[in-house]
C-alpha cells in the first residue's frame, strides 16, 4: 500500500526523543549542573558531499559544553543552516548519549544535483506583458535554448551554471561558484562570463510603459562581461562579497534615430555607440532567516556599494551606487506570520546609462538577493537615481511548510519534497526620484506609490515557489500576476 509520510511528524517524534534523553541524563545526575559536553559529531547519508561542507554550518563544535536548552535551540538552527545549502531534501540532527557525554548524529538525504531544462518562451518584460503578447499571438520575442545547473560538482557545494539561448536574443552565461576556495580563511570564489546579442532592447519608458526598439537586419546590442568574485565568511550568518568586472556594450547606429517622449532617446552617455567600464561591487549581509527559500522567522540586512569608473581610456562613464535592504519575518502563532522589509538605492553621477540605473518593475539588479518588484505596479517600469520601497505582508498557513516522503518513487533523491500553501495579504509603498541626464519620463516619479492585494503562495518540489497574487495600485488599476521568488527577501 502506498504510504505518504509527513516528516514533520517524524521530526516531532525526534524532538520527543530528545526530551526523553535529557530526562534520562537528568535521572542519572549527568545534568546535575545542567550542562552537556559534545564528545563527537558523525554525518550519515553523504554519498557525494564532503562532511566538512555540513560541519561548517553547525552552531556547535566538538568539545563545547552547553545547557540542554541551549543545545536544543542550536540543533534547530543548525538543521536550518544545513538545509539552506540547497544540497539536501531532509536534515535531521539527533543527540546520542555516550557515557557522560553527548554524541551528535547528523542524517541527511542528498538531492539530485544535475538539473537541465529547455529554454522556450517569449522574452517579455514580465508576466503581465507575456500574457498580453500571447493574447495577440505575438511571437516575435520567441527564444529557445538550454539551461544547465550542476550543483555540488565535486562534493564541495560548487555550482556550475550554463545558459545558452537563441532566437529573439542570443545569450551565453557561464558562471562557477566555489565555496571554501581557501578553507582556512573561509573565502569562497566565483568566476563568470556573459555574452548578449540583441536585436531589440528596452530603451526607456513613456508613461511608465516599456518602450522596445528593434533593428531587423543587424544586432542592436552586443555586450560582454567578465567577472571575478570572492566572499569572506566572518560567521555563519555574516559575509562580505567583493566582485570586480569589466563590461563592454556596442550599439547599432540606429540607436540615435529613436525618439522617446518627443525627443531623442538618451540611452547611453557616448555619441559613438559604445559603453565600457570596470566595476567594483561590495556587499555585506547578515542573514538569519530560517528557511531562505520561504522564510517565516528571522531577519536579513544588506549593505550595498558599487563603483564604476573612473572615466577615461578604460571607462566611458563614472558613477557609484549605495544601498541598504532590511527584511524581518515574525511568527505570530502556529499558522500566522508577519513580514516587513525596506529597500533603498541611491545612484550618484553626472552620466549614468539608462540600463545601469535603479529600476522598479524590471528585473535588473547588479546585487544578488534584491527584489525590484513593487506589487500593484507590475505593468509599469520606473527608473531613477533614488528608489525607496517598503513592504508588509501577513501570511496564513493553509498547509504549513513541511516535507513529505513518497517511498514508492524508485529514485531516493526524489522521494522527499517540501510542500506548503499560504494565503497572504500585503501592502507595498514606494517613492522614486530621478536626477539623471536621461530622465525623459517622470510618470510615477516623485509620487507616493501604494500597492495592495491578496495572494496564494505554493511551495513545491525542491522548494520551488509559485506566487499567484491579485494587486491594485493608487491609480485604481489591478490585475492577477504570477511570480516565482520570495517578495520580502
Amino acid at each position: 500500500m502506498n504510504q505518504v509520510y509527513a516528516i514533520g511528524k517524524q521530526y516531532l517524534a525526534g524532538r520527543r526523543l530528545f526530551v526523553f534523553l535529557l530526562l534520562s541524563f537528568s535521572l542519572s545526575n549527568i545534568f546535575s549542573q545542567d550542562l552537556l559536553k559534545i564528545s563527537g559529531i558523525t554525518v550519515i547519508g553523504t554519498q557525494k558531499t564532503k562532511d566538512w561542507v555540513v560541519l561548517r554550518e553547525l552552531t556547535f563544535h566538538i568539545g563545547d559544553t552547553l545547557s540542554a536548552r541551549s543545545l536544543e535551540s542550536k540543533i534547530e538552527r543548525s538543521e536550518q543552516n544545513i538545509y539552506n545549502l540547497g544540497l539536501f531534501n531532509e536534515v535531521k540532527i539527533m543527540p546520542q548519549p555516550i557515557g557522560a557525554d553527548i554524541h551528535i548524529i547528523i542524517t541527511v538525504k542528498e538531492r539530485w544535483y544535475l538539473l537541465g531544462a529547455p529554454i522556450l518562451g517569449v522574452e517579455e518584460r514580465n508576466t503581465y506583458d507575456l500574457v498580453q503578447a500571447l493574447g495577440r499571438r505575438d511571437f516575435r520575442r520567441l527564444v529557445y535554448g538550454l539551461s544547465l545547473s550542476w550543483r555540488n560538482v565535486s562534493g564541495r557545494n560548487e555550482t556550475l551554471t550554463f545558459d545558452g539561448q537563441l532566437g529573439f536574443s542570443k545569450r551565453i552565461y557561464v558562471d562557477f561558484f566555489r565555496p571554501a576556495l581557501f578553507r582556512k580563511a573561509n573565502i569562497d570564489g566565483r568566476i563568470g562570463l556573459r555574452y548578449i546579442d540583441e536585436k531589440e532592447i528596452i530603451i526607456g519608458t513613456e508613461a511608465g510603459n516599456v518602450q522596445w526598439r528593434r533593428v531587423s537586419q543587424e544586432p542592436f546590442q552586443l555586450s560582454w562581461e567578465g567577472l571575478l568574485g570572492a566572499r569572506k565568511r566572518f560567521s555563519l550568518y555574516q559575509n562580505l562579497y567583493a566582485e570586480i568586472s569589466y563590461q563592454t556594450f556596442s550599439f547599432s547606429d540606429s540607436l540615435y534615430q529613436f525618439q522617446l517622449n518627443g525627443g531623442d532617446a538618451r540611452y547611453i552617455t557616448q555619441n559613438n555607440g559604445r559603453e565600457f567600464f570596470p566595476s567594483l561591487i561590495l556587499t555585506f549581509s547578515d542573514d538569519r532567516r530560517d528557511i531562505k527559500s520561504f522564510p517565516l522567522k528571522g531577519y536579513k540586512y544588506q549593505l550595498l556599494f558599487r563603483y564604476v569608473g573612473p572615466k577615461g581610456n578604460f571607462a566611458s562613464t563614472s558613477f557609484y551606487k549605495i544601498g541598504a535592504t532590511w527584511a524581518h519575518h515574525i511568527p505570530l502563532g502556529r499558522r500566522w506570520n508577519f513580514a516587513y522589509g525596506t529597500h533603498n538605492m541611491l545612484a550618484v553621477g553626472d552620466s549614468i546609462p539608462f540600463f545601469a540605473k535603479n529600476f522598479v518593475g524590471i528585473s535588473r539588479s547588479e546585487f544578488a538577493g534584491v527584489s525590484t518588484n513593487l506589487r500593484g505596479y507590475e505593468p509599469y517600469a520606473i527608473d531613477g537615481t533614488f528608489v525607496n520601497m517598503n513592504k508588509a505582508e501577513v501570511k496564513f498557513a493553509v498547509i504549513p511548510r513541511q516535507t513529505l516522503h513518497f517511498g514508492d518513487i524508485p529514485m531516493q533523491r526524489f522521494q522527499d519534497t517540501a510542500v506548503g500553501m499560504y494565503l497572504t495579504a500585503f501592502v507595498d509603498t514606494g517613492y522614486i526620484l530621478d536626477e539623471s541626464f536621461n530622465n525623459q519620463d517622470q510618470y510615477l516619479k516623485g509620487k507616493f506609490l501604494t500597492g495592495y492585494g491578496v495572494g496564494l503562495n505554493i511551495i513545491g518540489f525542491y522548494d520551488i515557489l509559485l506566487r499567484v497574487e491579485y494587486s491594485r495600485n493608487h491609480l485604481n488599476q489591478g490585475g492577477i500576476y504570477l511570480n516565482t521568488t520570495v517578495q520580502i527577501k
